[in-house]
């Protein structure tokens, strides 16, 4: 045969296969882009979804109350498609196509987690050709609420404990026979010396001219810390009658999920950035109660250690035998449901703490820390929640699809984002894209809410003006740094007051001139726990170091530790059963 032969037929097979071969690679490549394109615009919506969450509940003074915190989060889904459906605009996809692609979206709060995906309305009306009504139909929509729950069976308790992304337990059910229903803090009992407990009283006369008299701690010492009535300030803007702005600074307290401020003329609390006087006379009671040597006194801090103490002993005292192996689900859970042998089965945990004591508080088990057993459980708890239900709303979205939808395998990191902090995860999944089909998540998490005091929410301010993370090593190791205050971190974000359309005034609760240069330039900070248990291992580089700082009974911590209780204690609580 002819070279000229075997050219030809070299072409005649080489060239389809190059063609098709150029095909297939160029089609990848092309699946490849369009993945990292998704993928980055997934994570733009999520973040865009989460920053008008954090934006709408810093400057909603209300965001904590349940049907504001649903608008809230109305809001944030609505600007998740509108980011998403935007970024996406130029491949084809709107808004409207876009969520049959999204199986949902996750929102997880102080102590329970709202869903948001497609849903079946039994009530929904829609109107067929004929003009005929028909009940029922799919709708997106948000979920029911959905608490951190876990129950429990022991002898003879039978209860169930609502958890939160902290160390607050809500318990009710039955209780070593008795229907009980508590809740509060958890913290080591014997931290506290109830030697030390001071506690005041005011009184004040009833709508029915009878004297009321009650109780409030103003002094305690927690882990050898002395914690004390505080003097508490930050800058506001009001607006007076004629509509005219005014920026001061004011003292203030918490009372009754209230922040009340004084100036010259008495107490007031912010009505819409208008000064609405105080006449109820309880109030005025406790708050002339708090203000002495000319100034207005903060008892949260020892409020807090206080309840805290005693709901700790409480707990301790009742249900310290628990362990997970008495964590039960029942299979038919109705109110006639038979808890037989047979429908009770045992609820069985990705982290497991064994024979552990969960609510035996103790030098072991102190719930201020990540390590502890409560801690360990309490995340098992939650963790397991969002699975079984995640699962569920993701594979009920793809009923009677072709493709099927499911929750995807979470990493470590990623639970850990979802089991202590406020977060947003969202899901896209089925979207075809060249020669796979599209599947993704994304978890960002919001660490500046109302709803949540972390051990790391709290800045340090300084005497030179500087602001600190807690464990920076310029306030940590000795230094001739006078430690002045500390607030949480959303009272350093920018607060705006709308005095007519158009015309937008901005403040900072702390003054915006004070220096942030510590936490830009961070160079070296220790471990939270190690502060709140009083022995940081020195900061070394080459980690060759063994040597410890004792700062148990340092300014820092004691600063720290009261901050930290005031901002919990005065968070709003919408399940406060302390004491009944």
């Amino acid at each position: 045969m002819k070279i000229q032969h075997l050219a030809i037929i070299f072409v005649i097979i080489i060239v389809p296969i190059s063609m098709v071969l150029s095909y297939y690679i160029g089609t990848q490549i092309d699946t490849i882009k369009l993945q990292k394109t998704y993928s980055s615009k997934l994570l733009t919506a999520t973040y865009d979804s989460i920053k008008s969450f954090q934006l709408n509940t810093i400057n909603n003074k209300y965001s904590a109350i349940s049907d504001s915190k649903i608008r809230d989060i109305e809001a944030s889904i609505s600007s998740f498609y509108s980011s998403l459906g935007s970024e996406l605009g130029a491949t084809g996809y709107n808004e409207d196509i876009l969520k049959e692609y999204i199986p949902a979206i996750l929102y997880t709060m102080y102590d329970g987690y709202y869903i948001y995906g497609k849903y079946y309305n039994d009530n929904a009306k829609t109107i067929d050709e004929d003009g005929n009504i028909i009940y029922g139909d799919y709708q997106y929509g948000l979920k029911p609420y959905i608490y951190y729950s876990c129950r429990y069976k022991y002898a003879n308790s039978d209860f169930i404990v609502n958890y939160t992304l902290d160390n607050n337990i809500t318990v009710f059910g039955k209780v070593k026979g008795q229907y009980t229903t508590k809740s509060g803090a958890l913290i080591k009992p014997n931290s506290v010396n109830k030697d030390t407990i001071q506690l005041g009283e005011y009184s004040y006369k009833d709508s029915t001219n009878n004297i009321r008299t009650k109780k409030y701690a103003k002094y305690i010492e927690y882990d050898g810390i002395a914690i004390e009535m505080e003097i508490l300030s930050e800058q506001l803007i009001t607006l007076d009658e004629n509509n005219n702005p005014s920026l001061n600074t004011y003292e203030y307290v918490n009372f009754k999920n209230r922040r009340i401020y004084m100036d010259e003329a008495g107490y007031f609390w912010n009505n819409k950035n208008t000064k609405q006087y105080i006449t109820d006379i309880e109030t005025l009671a406790f708050l002339q109660t708090m203000t002495f040597d000319g100034h207005l006194h903060s008892n949260s801090a020892a409020e807090y250690y206080y309840e805290a103490y005693e709901f700790s002993k409480w707990v301790d005292e009742n249900l310290s035998d628990i362990t997970q192996e008495h964590a039960i689900v029942i299979q038919n859970d109705s109110q006639n449901a038979d808890e037989t042998e047979e429908n009770v089965e045992k609820m069985k945990f990705d982290i497991t703490t064994g024979n552990e004591k969960i609510f035996s508080l103790n030098d072991n088990n102190d719930p201020l820390l990540d390590g502890s057993t409560f801690n360990e459980n309490r995340v098992a708890v939650i963790r397991k929640s969002i699975e079984t239900n995640l699962s569920a709303a993701i594979a009920n979205f793809g009923a009677g699809a072709d493709y099927e939808y499911v929750m995807p395998i979470f990493t470590e990191e990623d639970w850990d984002k979802l089991t202590n902090n406020i977060s947003v995860a969202s899901f896209m999944q089925g979207v075809p894209i060249g020669a796979k089909v599209f599947n993704d998540y994304c978890i960002i998490t919001n660490d500046k809410n109302k709803e949540l005091v972390k051990e790391d929410s709290i800045y340090i301010i300084t005497s030179d003006e500087e602001v600190h993370y807690v464990g920076c090593s310029d306030i940590v190791e000795p230094k001739n740094i006078e430690i002045v205050s500390a607030y949480r971190n959303i009272d350093f974000e920018r607060q705006t007051v709308v005095i007519t359309e158009g015309d937008e005034r901005y403040y900072y609760p702390h003054a915006n001139s004070k220096s942030y240069n510590c936490m830009i330039n961070v160079s070296s900070t220790y471990d939270i726990n190690d502060v709140i248990s009083g022995t940081i291992k020195k900061f070394d580089p080459n980690e060759t170091n063994n040597e410890t700082i004792n700062i148990k009974n340092s300014e820092l911590r004691k600063v720290y530790l009261t901050a930290l209780a005031r901002e919990k204690y005065d968070l709003y609580r919408t399940n406060n059963y302390f004491g009944t």
